[in-house]
């Protein structure tokens, strides 16, 4: 886990949707996804329950 990670992580539960985080941190909503998704990968555990958007 890196801090660009865990800020896009944190972005995301606070805003409540990925598609918010993404706008906020000036991202698209897919390399929120590939970034939640490597984060869960890498600790093996699902972060958000799905669907999340």
């Amino acid at each position: 886990m890196n801090l660009r990670q865990l800020k896009i992580f944190l972005t995301v539960c606070e805003s409540g949707s990925m598609s918010k985080a993404a706008k906020k941190l000036y991202m698209t909503q897919p390399s929120i996804s590939q970034t939640i998704s490597e984060l869960e990968q890498e600790l093996n555990v699902k972060l958000l329950p799905l669907p999340f958007i």
